[in-house]
């Protein structure tokens, strides 16, 4: 049995609850930073990782285990047992091999006999994903699952904004009713568009004016 100590993944300095924003997600929030088993699910960039980073930071003895970037055959999901607080986020993204699957239950039923807090994220409920062992299917089924919503239209005009002046842009009044109107909503969508125009104003040394977003985003 190897004796090397498990990994620290770090949390990001900005993924704190106070700069979390809630929305509809009160309940939320409070269910998961209670310690108990939890399973959060919701669309891509609503804010997932952000929330577990947050949970896992204002706990001590915690550990966060970051599923989309990191393979499970790196870590020794025996190691972390013990923790008071465990988060594993995008966890489907280790779901489908049965070796990993056979951790993740052995780790799932030390920490519910121990009655520790456990936090899970993934893109969909656990009855909506597939599992190569029932028995992980059905532990992780027993958690607490609630979704994580998307923010209502009137604060995600102000995330929007937030958004845009954290990449050191400013976002007028008539750009962004015009995302809206010709982009869509979805905070993923949304995140992919700021991105490409934070890219092409940087390289083309022009500020978002309606003409330039009609031009890069070819509307």
């Amino acid at each position: 049995v190897s004796d090397q100590l498990p990994l620290k993944f770090p949390l990001r300095e900005e993924f704190t609850l106070d700069r979390f924003r809630v929305g509809l997600n009160r309940e939320l929030i409070e269910t998961a930073a209670s310690n108990e088993r939890v399973w959060i699910y919701g669309e891509a960039r609503v804010g997932k990782t952000h929330l577990a980073q947050a949970i896992c930071g204002q706990n001590e003895h915690s550990a966060f285990l970051p599923g989309k970037t990191t393979s499970p055959y790196d870590v020794d999901l025996d190691k972390y047992g013990a923790y008071r607080h465990l988060v594993i986020d995008d966890i489907d993204c280790w779901l489908g091999r049965r070796d990993v699957e056979e951790q993740l239950l052995a780790l799932t039923e030390t920490r519910l006999a121990a009655g520790l807090g456990f936090l899970m994220t993934g893109s969909g409920t656990p009855h909506q994903l597939s599992f190569s062992i029932d028995d992980l299917g059905s532990r992780v089924r027993s958690f607490h699952c609630m979704e994580l919503k998307a923010l209502p239209d009137s604060e995600k005009r102000q995330w929007l904004v937030d958004e845009v002046n954290e990449r050191g842009l400013k976002l007028p009044d008539d750009v962004l009713e015009y995302l809206f109107a010709r982009v869509g909503r979805s905070q993923a969508h949304l995140v992919d568009v700021i991105e490409k125009l934070d890219f092409e104003s940087l390289a083309q040394s022009r500020k978002l004016t309606i003409p330039f977003v009609r031009e890069v985003l070819k509307l």
